[in-house]
């Protein structure tokens, strides 16, 4: 088998009705620009692990995952670049407070997403199709009967895939 090293990133996507939970980072290149909750996999985590922690980091909320909205991929100084945007469902009594990476934490109806500084396009784009539709892969969670980390994202009988 060939392997290549790759950079793996995720964000989360929470949806409340018309809004998307965004948050508005602190430092660095991206400061004052407005993004999904999102980070980098560390080695020995799942990407679906991952977007969690993040969103835990930088929100202070916990979420289940309940599928895959969007994925996006790149060449990054000749390295595939992988970014994979997971739908997250949080309890509705959790209410986001920023972490240290962003300055504020929030969901931000879709009629305003014009209006904000976006850290990219791409980003800009995921939340908008999230407000605008429900389809994203289904995603199974396949460890407590393989006893390791295993998570399966597939089309959903519902939206016309077979699972």
């Amino acid at each position: 088998m060939h392997t290549v090293e790759c950079d793996v990133g995720v964000a989360a996507i929470v949806r409340k009705s018309r809004s998307i939970l965004l948050v508005k980072e602190a430092h660095g290149r991206y400061k004052d620009c407005w993004g999904l909750p999102k980070g980098y996999v560390n080695k020995n985590e799942l990407p679906s692990h991952a977007v969690l922690r993040e969103l835990q980091e930088e929100c202070h909320v916990e979420g289940e995952i309940i599928g895959v909205q969007a994925v996006r991929e790149r060449l990054l100084d000749g390295m595939p670049a992988i970014f994979i945007a997971y739908k997250v469902k949080l309890n509705p009594k959790q209410n986001p407070i920023p972490g240290d990476e962003v300055t504020e934490a929030r969901f931000v109806h879709a009629d305003e997403f014009e209006e904000l500084a976006w850290i990219s396009d791409a980003m800009h784009s995921m939340a908008s199709t999230a407000v605008n539709s429900n389809q994203a892969l289904k995603t199974i969670d396949y460890e407590p009967s393989r006893g390791h980390p295993y998570m399966l994202h597939t089309l959903s009988k519902k939206w016309g895939g077979e699972a």
